[in-house]
């Protein structure tokens, strides 16, 4: 009788234990809802999505997945799908492998322009700069970068003496914004990843800028008789114009 009344007594505990506890778990499940911390769908990107591709595109091509995360860690204009009123719009900046959609990354392709986000009255212009020029690959759509140019200067005096051409390096633009890297590819998209040439065994890529007349003159000039360098700027980067360097002052 004794152990009979014992195992009510046990059960009817653990009864009320287990109620008490799933009490507590709703309770700090609200509390997290009210915190902002309840679970939401949203959109990354599964793979790099180039600067100009359409939302169209990335929906047929299944450039995005869905991941669950906390609503109070994610921005307000997050994407959790990719609805037809984003078909016609293009994303203005390369996203990265795992990267959030947000509704203000995509805008208006503009057909003067063919989907590069160019700014009022600056010019879009392309050269060519080996991995190593750029930053070793990390110049991105939206990157500052300041650009140098080298390149031959007359010194007779300097070529008697060592027999070679005397050459000087100078800051040629200070700060630009990079609008696309790689070449206009499939769909207007570029393609932001190139392969070593098979002779030299050089990675090349195709960088455009945003600059002003005076520069665009002063860059596609430098392409002509010398060579380009490309310098990554954080915003306290300290970059101005001077005089450079030449083979007589560089030691100096």
């Amino acid at each position: 009788m004794n152990r009979r009344v014992i195992g009510i007594v046990l059960a009817l505990l653990l009864a009320v234990i287990g109620t008490g506890a799933v009490l507590l778990y709703v309770n700090l499940a609200e509390n997290r809802i009210a915190d902002g911390q309840h679970a939401v769908k949203v959109l990354v990107a599964s793979d790099r999505i180039p600067a100009g591709t359409t939302g169209e595109r990335i929906r047929a091509a299944e450039l995005v997945e869905e991941v669950v995360m906390p609503a109070g860690s994610v921005p307000d204009d997050v994407l959790s799908s990719i609805n037809a009123e984003l078909d016609d719009l293009v994303v203005t900046a390369e996203l990265q492998p795992r990267q959030l959609l947000l509704r203000g990354q995509f805008d208006v392709q503009t057909k003067i322009s063919g989907g590069l986000a160019v700014p009022d009255k600056m010019v879009a212009v392309s050269v060519k700069l080996e991995v190593e020029e750029e930053v070793g690959g990390f110049i991105r759509p939206g990157s500052k970068i300041a650009v140098f140019g080298t390149y031959e200067v007359f010194d007779k005096q300097f070529k008697d003496v060592t027999g070679d051409d005397n050459k000087r390096t100078m800051l040629l633009l200070p700060r630009t914004e990079v609008l696309a890297v790689g070449a206009y590819g499939q769909d207007g998209v570029t393609a932001g990843q190139a392969e070593p040439d098979e002779e030299t065994g050089q990675v090349t890529l195709i960088v455009t800028v945003s600059v002003n007349q005076a520069d665009a003159e002063r860059l596609i000039h430098t392409t002509r008789i010398g060579d380009l360098y490309a310098a990554l700027l954080t915003e306290t980067s300290e970059v101005r114009p001077g005089h450079g360097v030449d083979n007589r002052t560089l030691l100096n």
